[in-house]
């Protein structure tokens, strides 16, 4: 298992392809669901631009229906800076500003600059970069509308 060095470039970290499991808590703690898919990283802008896309199945714990999903955000890096900045390409809200990361690398993870705030509910996250083929992203939304908790482990899968 690879350590992550203090020099780490994101751009190269995030490129490619990823395996996805994600759990959903409601704030009391119970299980709203279970969802699994493939995630990858493709290149926008040669070390400036990654665009993310995840497809995936949600498996609701309390009716045990299975919807099947997709999402894609823009991830654009500055590098000299430490800096992600996360926008919408999808949907009523593309090319809007979602969140931003800074690296900090003592603990090795992308913590929040800037909240997303939709319709009163605010969406927090944050990247635990573990090591080369493994990081998890924990989101909490929290409002009037939405109060829970996303915690998505991802794993770069082996090469045939």
């Amino acid at each position: 298992m690879a350590t992550l060095s203090a020099g780490l470039d994101l751009y190269a970290y995030f490129l490619g392809r990823w395996q996805f499991t994600r759990t959903m808590h409601g704030a009391d703690g119970n299980l709203i669901g279970n969802a699994e898919g493939a995630a990858q990283f493709h290149v926008q802008d040669k070390h400036s631009a990654l665009q993310y896309h995840e497809t995936g199945q949600l498996h609701l714990a309390a009716d045990a229906r299975v919807i099947t999903f997709s999402r894609r955000f823009d991830y654009q890096f500055e590098p000299q800076q430490a800096l992600l900045h996360v926008l919408f390409a999808d949907g009523h809200q593309q090319g809007q500003s979602y969140q931003h990361y800074r690296y900090d690398i003592e603990r090795h993870a992308l913590l929040p600059v800037q909240i997303h705030v939709c319709a009163r509910d605010h969406y927090d996250g944050l990247y635990q970069l573990i090591d080369d083929k493994h990081f998890d992203l924990h989101t909490r939304i929290a409002g009037p509308h939405k109060d829970y908790v996303l915690v998505t482990h991802f794993t770069r899968p082996a090469v045939a």
